[in-house]
């Protein structure tokens, strides 16, 4: 299970999760009230099933690829409370490009979370993207990937991250 971290530290480290579960194919296998993390198909095409099925306990949030167009949910945004961008190799920046244009041309103020290939060296840069959760390989140090978020202690130029909420992360455990 990769090991989830904001600018804190370790989110929800008591059990190692933060309650999200991503569906897989099988909408039986997610409780009702749940906080479900769904695919951009999925979502486009059942939204209004799935809001009904988390109900006002739970939360919605889409998964997006590199090659998925973020103006397909711009106008779903307040209905979701998490936005997962993959990358699927440390070489594919186009989960760059898709978080500031969320945060700044959508204004998108929920939770922005990297999945994938993500490693300590993009950390700082992707937290300039506008990204506020980061989930790590299991293979990678969470002490060190912390340590990114202090790499630079200044910047010329402004960033996506201007759009994000600091009060509203969660904290770390």
């Amino acid at each position: 299970m990769p090991k989830l971290i904001n600018r804190y530290g370790v989110v929800d480290a008591k059990t190692g999760t933060d309650g999200w579960i991503e569906y897989t194919g099988d909408a039986n296998a997610i409780p009702a009230g749940a906080k479900v993390l769904l695919p951009l198909t999925e979502f486009r095409e059942f939204s209004g099933t799935w809001q009904k099925h988390v109900g006002t306990n739970g939360a919605l949030g889409v998964k997006l690829s590199p090659a998925d167009d973020p103006a397909l949910i711009a106008h779903d945004l307040e209905k979701l409370a998490l936005i997962a961008i993959e990358f699927p190799a440390f070489t594919d920046g186009r989960g760059y490009s898709t978080a500031t244009l969320l945060r700044e041309r959508y204004r998108f103020i929920g939770e922005l979370r990297a999945v994938g290939d993500v490693q300590r060296d993009q950390i700082f840069l992707m937290s300039r993207a506008g990204f506020t959760t980061f989930a790590l390989r299991d293979d990678q140090s969470v002490e060190k990937s912390l340590a990114a978020f202090n790499d630079f202690s200044s910047y010329y130029q402004h960033a996506a991250d201007r759009f994000v909420d600091r009060s509203a992360l969660p904290l770390a455990a």
